[in-house]
């Protein structure tokens, strides 16, 4: 283990500590690691500053998907204070800093409107389906983790989490000086690979990686190309 190395762990929309079950035994061969989770909180700021309180110091930021939000705003506010250096890397997994569409938040509105009626059984498979490659779509295994996660978290924060705004974040990203690495996939039906190429570009010291055959859930489809994509760019960036 790189003792002096820490990883900070921020999971995605309706995604518990086990998102990360398959990068676990890796990471922490490389570094000790702190998950954070997202269970609290009703916007990207108040999440931010909720994690910040407990963060490692000089930590290497990891955010998926939502938790890309949220670990991209926390950089932000490490970096604009004076009294800390910032975080000492920024790891950005499907993700991006672009505003909810009108569209998207009045779907969010129906959803919640429906369930003052409707009990809350996880999400639909339907959107489950949505977060997986095309030719993953049917995986009963991995469909069936993806909705154990949303039932454990709970209607409670799955309201919360579908009730935030999500503001345009791409004026933070040039006071965000540490390296970053963006990572997008090729077959992510619910980030564009224009909205990863925006972030990377907006990030003064970013790189950006395409993983192939992979839908938006990185972290469980695709965990050792990740690894590998993570451990060249520790290297190239003396980290």
């Amino acid at each position: 283990m790189h003792k002096d190395r820490h990883f900070l762990l921020i999971p995605g929309f309706m995604c518990d500590a086990s998102l990360w079950q398959l990068l676990l035994p890796a990471l922490e061969q490389r570094g000790h690691v702190q998950l954070a989770d997202l269970n609290q909180g009703d916007s990207i700021e108040s999440m931010a500053q909720r994690i910040q309180a407990t963060a490692p110091a000089h930590a290497i930021v990891i955010g998926f998907s939502l938790g890309g939000y949220v670990a991209r705003h926390l950089a932000w506010r490490l970096s604009t204070q004076a009294a800390d250096p910032g975080p000492t890397g920024l790891v950005l997994l499907n993700t991006s800093a672009r505003a909810s569409t009108e569209e998207e938040l009045r779907r969010n509105q129906q959803q919640i409107h429906m369930l003052a009626t409707y009990p809350y059984k996880g999400q639909t498979m339907t959107a489950l389906r949505r977060a997986l490659h095309p030719q993953r779509q049917d995986d009963t295994a991995m469909l069936a983790h993806l909705h154990a996660m949303s039932v454990t978290l709970g209607k409670e924060v799955f309201l919360r989490q579908l009730a935030i705004q999500r503001g345009d974040g791409h004026h933070e990203l040039p006071l965000i000086r540490c390296p970053a690495l963006v990572v997008a996939s090729r077959n992510d039906q619910m980030r564009s690979l224009e909205e990863s190429e925006k972030l990377a570009h907006g990030l003064p010291h970013a790189e950006l990686q395409i993983i192939e055959d992979c839908g938006h859930m990185s972290p469980l489809e695709k965990a050792p190309e990740l690894i590998v994509l993570l451990d060249q760019w520790l290297k190239q960036n003396g980290l």
